[in-house]
């Protein structure tokens, strides 16, 4: 009986140390929870929307810091969430909410999230010329795009927004005639304007 006792703590101990290594080094037992555990991102963040890749999930999250893109990968039981990107908050009439593009041994994923306060805006038309896809976007809610592949966004993404009467209105790129690029510049500009 003795022995039953020492095995049975001994097997408790190893249990609780294993969770706990893993809860330290931000696995979780939901995507959702693993995304939140990212230390850019925090656990005031509300989910504006996410893509199940089977094997992955990619949440687009409002946080205290702005916007953020995080993947959660499972790892057997638990998930992890190993990148977060950072898009800078804009007062812009088109804005990403949303970005990222990522490869790993499991497979690929590319997601763009575009929000609008731009009536005229009504569609956004995105992706590689092979797998273009264009949605309708509605004032308030981002429009989610989602690719199986891993996307460029400075030369494969093309996004652009159309009009009602299917005319380009905005471009998502750096801007017109400079060969410096800083990443706070790669945003929405107007097809009209001079950037």
């Amino acid at each position: 009986m003795r022995n039953f006792n020492k095995i049975t703590v001994a097997a408790i101990l190893v249990m609780v140390l294993v969770l706990g290594y893993y809860f330290a080094g931000d696995y979780r037992a939901t995507p959702l929870a693993a995304a939140k555990a990212h230390s850019d991102v925090g656990k005031n963040a509300e989910p504006l929307g996410d893509v199940d890749f089977g094997w992955s999930k990619v949440y687009i999250l409002d946080t205290d810091k702005g916007p953020r893109t995080v993947i959660s990968i499972k790892s057997s039981l638990l998930w992890r969430a190993p990148v977060a990107v950072h898009i800078e908050k804009s007062a812009d009439p088109i804005e990403t909410v949303g970005w990222m593009s990522y490869t790993d041994n499991r497979g690929q994923a590319a997601v763009l999230a575009v929000e609008t306060t731009d009536p005229q805006i009504a569609f956004i038309e995105a992706g590689p010329k092979d797998d273009r896809v264009r949605k309708e976007i509605t004032e308030g809610s981002p429009a989610i795009f989602s690719w199986h592949k891993a996307i460029q966004a400075n030369n494969e993404l093309n996004a652009i927004a159309l009009s009602t009467d299917g005319m380009p209105l905005y471009e998502y790129r750096y801007p017109k005639n400079t060969n410096v690029f800083r990443s706070e510049e790669f945003k929405w500009y107007s097809v009209d304007g001079d950037q």
